[in-house]
């Protein structure tokens, strides 16, 4: 088992982009950032992927990223749940044979998730779920052995804590703690939407 791992390559797409300004500050302030504008990452700098308006947003402070969605398809239903994404959060770096499946494929694993979630819109539910973002985070929570996962205000700067504490690494320990934390909001999320069908019915 890895304890620490250092954080490179992050995941992020966030309905809140302000909750990712301490997390960017942070990283325009450690040695191991990309965070001019159009320096190429190299080893020890960190890259980030996401969805179209979340890259957006990091570009525009200046660092290094790629959109991962391909477009908006069956209305939106699927823009994040594409093959590439979910290789990356749940290939397993203590095992081989998935280092080198996604080394085949020119892809690297994911070291971060960042993924909050939008709240229901009762008043057009089931269609105001949020799926994507779920299966996201649920990959992470499944590979917390690999990948440090944040999903809202008090995640994110408890991470941020870690990687300072760490040097831009994180713990075997906090990335568990940190996907108990995530299993038990995706609980309460599948509650309130199983709440929001009984008025439905």
């Amino acid at each position: 088992m890895i304890d620490k791992l250092q954080v490179k390559n992050i995941f992020a797409a966030v309905f809140e982009k302000d909750s990712l300004g301490k997390l960017l500050a942070y990283f325009a302030n450690s040695p191991i950032s990309s965070s001019k504008p159009g320096l190429e990452p190299q080893n020890g700098h960190v890259r980030f992927w996401g969805t179209d308006r979340t890259i957006e947003y990091i570009k525009s402070k200046g660092f290094v990223g790629d959109s991962v969605i391909r477009g908006f398809e069956y209305g939106g239903r699927v823009k994040s749940l594409v093959r590439a994404n979910f290789v990356r959060l749940l290939a397993d770096k203590n095992d081989p044979e998935h280092l080198a499946e996604l080394k085949k494929e020119g892809l690297e694993p994911i070291d971060l998730l960042i993924v909050d979630l939008y709240a229901p819109d009762e008043s057009i539910f089931p269609e105001s779920m949020d799926i994507g973002g779920q299966s996201l985070i649920r990959s992470a929570i499944k590979n917390f052995n690999s990948v440090a996962l944040a999903f809202d205000t008090e995640s994110i700067d408890d991470l941020i804590s870690e990687l300072k504490e760490n040097g831009g690494s994180t713990r075997l320990e906090f990335r568990k703690a940190q996907a108990k934390k995530a299993s038990r909001f995706i609980a309460q999320r599948c509650v309130r939407e199983a709440d929001l069908f009984d008025k439905m019915l």
